[in-house]
């Protein structure tokens, strides 16, 4: 491969695991995605270890969490009994899955953590001291603000999450090759 390909394709690769990682996700991870991103054809474990200097377990292991989270999915080779991958390339897609998946759930957790310290606190209200229920007056005002925080999160989660179309990136970008 000539150098300045390789060079584009190891900084991609290094730049989505750094993503990957500032997620909240392993940065092999994200390497792994990268690779198959990357890569015009699909690839084998094998194939994915060697490339990225990792073991094959390491690579098995993180394959199964990609394919869960919808990123990339195995890829029928005919007349070969490896496992090949392809990397989900709509982003939009990818985005989805990991929003879909991760941060509705927790949205979803915050609001009803946030609901039950509301009915605490309003049931506590005759046992509490005039500074206490002051104080829990305060508490309510926050969770409040708390609560219209994770609704608007909610509300533009489900707008993300409810639109079935894909995004052109390439009507977005168009980048030339001189």
């Amino acid at each position: 491969m000539n150098e300045k390909l390789s060079a584009v394709n190891d900084s991609t690769i290094a730049g989505i695991g750094r993503l990957a990682r500032y997620f909240g996700f392993a940065e092999v991870m994200g390497r792994l995605f990268g690779t198959l991103l990357m890569s015009p054809e699909p690839m084998s474990l094998d194939d994915l270890a060697a490339q990225l200097e990792i073991s094959k377990g390491s690579v098995s292991m993180n394959m199964r969490a990609l394919e869960r989270w919808g990123m990339a999915k195995e890829v029928w080779m005919r007349g070969d009994r490896k496992k090949y991958y392809a990397a989900e390339h709509d982003l939009w897609q990818v985005i989805r899955n990991v929003l879909g998946s991760r941060e509705r759930r927790e949205v979803e957790l915050a609001l009803q953590v946030l609901g039950d310290s509301v009915e605490k606190l309003q049931s506590a209200g005759n046992e509490l001291s005039p500074e206490d229920r002051q104080l829990a007056e305060f508490y309510l005002e926050r969770i409040a603000d708390l609560q219209a925080f994770f609704t608007v999160a909610q509300m533009a989660l489900e707008t993300v999450l409810g639109s079935d179309e894909s995004v052109d990136f390439d009507a977005v970008t168009k980048i030339e090759i001189r």
